[in-house]
């Protein structure tokens, strides 16, 4: 017969044949914030030290190792296993939970100390191993409270220090971010190198794009080239867009696209970048993949809604837009692509001079019909 208990000091105790567990059911929570080269094993490391710290203390027993690998500790609702942690510690399976500072519990002062309390309040310790202090110890809270506010500037000034890293960084003209679909990021330097097989895929997307190829047309073309190659990469409408309306491919690198702000609710957000935060802008940072000319004809064609499906009247710029992006694209076409529309043949573009074009003052009038796609090549 088996019964479950809780002895005077908080722990569980469960009884097997007249013997009462009283150990502590333990946990621990590790959580490294970057996957940089000089974190490495940082996080591994971690949770094997407060393995064998519990299951070679007599008075623990191991309930489970709880780690958020790579994340941040500004917000503890985006850490998953913080969570499971809480919600386990709620259901009474945890009474002790060993963690190696407060940074790494938590960044957020008012998050910190808020959970602290409601951890109490469960019966729960909380113990932070740098600071030497248990949360329910005698004057825990006021401790807690002083070493938050602490760890919390730390946090500040480690993330302006990040922040002056990487303005320095671009200003150099070395980007941190990940190199873009059709690149990849090689040395020390983060230096982008064409990887062909990828950049052929988007040299047929912006392709089709010139040559007014509706939005799914151009996806089925590069789905199915991905599936010839063996890649499980499957393209989306969205990710299409911002792939025609990237920079990248015709070798400028532009930063902070998108930024993270926080909302009304305290809550970190991922937004796009409109005026937020700075941008730099690095041109000819890497080989360009399609032309200037091409690139930029596809940004009127995508503005105006062109590729979209189930347009059937133009307005005189359109047309215009359309004519000049057949002009562009025929070049580019070999004998075979020219006779057969389905399957184009991509030869490598040169990479001409943007042309300057004059636009007239278009008159208010009535949409025409549109013309048959060979008409308005012509």
């Amino acid at each position: 017969m088996k019964e479950t208990g809780m002895d005077g000091m908080g722990r569980m105790g469960r009884m097997d044949g007249g013997v009462i567990d009283a150990r502590i059911p333990t946990a621990a929570y590790c959580r490294v914030s970057t996957t940089k080269d000089t974190q490495d094993g940082s996080y591994e490391t971690q949770c094997n030290y407060y393995r064998q710290l519990i299951e070679t203390d007599s008075t623990m027993r191991l309930v489970g190792i709880y780690g958020d690998d790579g994340q941040s500790g500004r917000s503890m609702k985006t850490r998953p296993e913080l969570q499971r942690l809480i919600r386990d510690c709620e259901l009474g399976k945890v009474k002790l939970i060993l963690t190696k500072s407060i940074s790494r519990f938590a960044r957020n002062m008012l998050e910190c100390v808020e959970t602290i309390r409601k951890l109490n309040a469960l019966g729960v310790t909380v113990r932070f191993e740098k600071e030497n202090f248990d949360s329910n110890s005698t004057g825990g809270e006021l401790m807690l409270g002083i070493l938050a506010t602490i760890a919390q500037e730390e946090s500040n000034s480690i993330s302006k220090n990040m922040s002056w890293s990487r303005r320095e960084h671009l200003e150099r003209g070395e980007p941190w971010e990940k190199a873009r679909y059709g690149y990849i990021s090689v040395g020390k330097h983060h230096r982008w190198q064409i990887v062909p097989e990828e950049a052929e895929i988007v040299r047929k997307g912006f392709l089709m794009a010139g040559m007014c190829y509706k939005i799914k047309d151009i996806l089925a073309e590069m789905n199915r080239m991905e599936k010839k190659r063996g890649s499980s990469r499957i393209w989306q409408s969205g990710m299409l867009k911002n792939m025609l309306t990237s920079l990248v491919y015709i070798g400028d690198y532009l930063s902070n696209k998108q930024c993270k702000i926080l909302d009304a609710n305290g809550n970190m957000r991922h937004v796009i970048n409109r005026g937020h935060v700075d941008q730099v802008l690095i041109e000819g940072h890497h080989a360009p993949i399609v032309s200037k000319e091409l690139f930029g004809v596809v940004q009127e064609l995508v503005e105006h809604g062109l590729l979209s499906s189930g347009r059937s009247r133009y307005n005189l710029e359109e047309k215009k837009i359309i004519c000049r992006a057949m002009g562009i694209t025929a070049p580019m076409l070999t004998p075979v692509a020219s006779t057969s529309l389905q399957s184009p043949t991509i030869q490598e573009p040169e990479i001409p001079t943007v042309p300057t074009v004059d636009i007239e003052p278009i008159d208010e009038e009535e949409p025409a019909e549109p013309a048959e796609r060979e008409a308005k090549a012509v």
